[in-house]
């Protein structure tokens, strides 16, 4: 038996009188009007710059015990591989979990949904560029599996488009990846 101090928090303890079987994870259009939008901040801009929309995946994840027009609970971005081709990888742009209900697993219930998805979909590999500030995700990531992968990269195939506005920071970049 084990002592109360040892005992496991749950992954997602649920509001009151809702189950962690509410938590749904939609795909929703990535526009700056899009339900998780304000979740992602900046970032969601940032990206809808550099990227074709058609290239981007914002995914919000939701308590369907919650009233219908309530705010999603979590967001995550992602860029992927062309948009008429099966995808074989993803870069993850962020992953945030509004502030009211962070500290209750959801962040570790969307990456795994989110893994489970980009995987049925075809993707084969989920890549992460972490900046200054990303602490808290960059752990996230490394105890679902992610993996420094500083010296590969994405390879040349697979960059964004945009890649040559930064060459001088590709190969020294801290990468971390994930094969699905």
């Amino acid at each position: 038996m084990s002592s109360p101090s040892k005992k496991r928090r749950p992954r997602y303890a649920a509001s009151p009188g809702t189950s962690p079987g509410t938590l749904l994870l939609r795909e929703v259009p990535a526009h700056a009007g899009a339900p998780g939008a304000r979740i992602i901040g900046p970032a969601l801009e940032h990206v809808l710059r550099e990227a074709p929309a058609a290239r981007c995946r914002l995914y919000v994840l939701t308590d369907l015990g919650r009233p219908a027009g309530a705010a999603p609970l979590a967001a995550a971005l992602l860029e992927t591989g062309a948009p008429r081709h099966v995808p074989e990888w993803a870069l993850l742009h962020a992953l945030t979990v509004a502030v009211p209900h962070r500290g209750r697993g959801l962040g570790r219930r969307l990456l795994d949904d989110l893994l489970m998805e980009l995987r049925a979909d075809g993707v084969r590999a989920v890549w992460f560029l972490p900046g200054a500030g990303d602490d808290g995700l960059r752990a996230l990531l490394e105890n679902a599996g992610f993996r420094d992968d500083t010296e590969r990269g994405l390879s040349r195939e697979n960059e964004r488009t945009y890649g040559y506005d930064e060459p001088e920071i590709r190969p020294w970049a801290a990468w971390l990846s994930r094969e699905l």
